[in-house]
């Protein structure tokens, strides 16, 4: 009896290992920290002491293969110092973002009045709620700065944008993805950092475990949508 559970002891342990040596699938867990105050418009400037200097939120990625779903959600109600209740809205109802590095296909989740509704990303385009900030490719660079998040090595690539200002995405090849958080995204990789003035991510933890490809394909009972108008 002992010599029988010695071997099933040692079955379990040699599948524990196997299991973790799939780095197909998983999750990525960012950290989002918002510049509250830095992205006040001029006209609100005047409200900049209710509200506090930084808010931080989470996002989670879920991969297999080449496919992903960014799972997002608007921080908390917080209260400031001075007693006043602050709502802070990221998404304008974007609550997942699908992606799938094989077909270059993404698609931004929508939830609203307790519907929901796909709406498909173009190329070069970031999803922000319901719009979509236009990334111009022409201001689009390559970096040369090379940093090192979770082990992988990332490259700088700085994005130019009327909407966001200067920014810069910390892109990693090692992955088979073309993903990121807030809804980013780069054919050149999977994001892992982001670096502006009104925002900074990231990448604080990867888990390899199992995630079905149901989770990272986009629900085939919701209405798809066009953005375009």
């Amino acid at each position: 009896m002992k010599k029988m559970m010695f071997l099933l002891a040692m079955a379990s342990l040699s599948t524990a290992v196997g299991m973790a040596q799939d780095k197909s699938q998983g999750k990525i867990d960012y950290e989002v920290t918002l510049n509250v105050r830095a992205s006040m418009k001029p006209d609100q400037q005047q409200y900049k002491d209710l509200v506090p200097e930084k808010v931080v939120n989470k996002e989670v990625l879920y991969f297999n293969g080449s496919k992903a779903r960014l799972s997002r959600k608007d921080p908390d109600e917080i209260t400031s110092d001075e007693g006043a209740k602050v709502k802070i809205v990221t998404n304008d109802g974007q609550i997942a973002v699908y992606t799938d590095a094989a077909t270059g296909q993404s698609w931004s989740l929508q939830e609203a009045n307790g519907k929901k509704t796909l709406i498909p990303m173009e190329k070069g385009y970031k999803a922000v709620g319901k719009a979509s900030i236009s990334v111009d490719s022409a201001k689009i660079e390559t970096g040369k700065r090379t940093k090192e998040i979770l082990g992988f090595p990332c490259r700088e690539m700085v994005i130019k944008s009327k909407e966001m200002g200067e920014m810069t995405l910390w892109v990693t090849d090692a992955l088979p993805l073309r993903a990121g958080p807030m809804g980013f995204s780069s054919d050149k990789g999977l994001v892992l950092g982001v670096d502006n003035k009104k925002l900074n991510v990231i990448a604080t933890a990867i888990t390899y475990s199992p995630v079905s490809l149901g989770e990272v394909t986009p629900p085939a009972d919701v209405p798809v949508m066009s953005d375009k108008k």
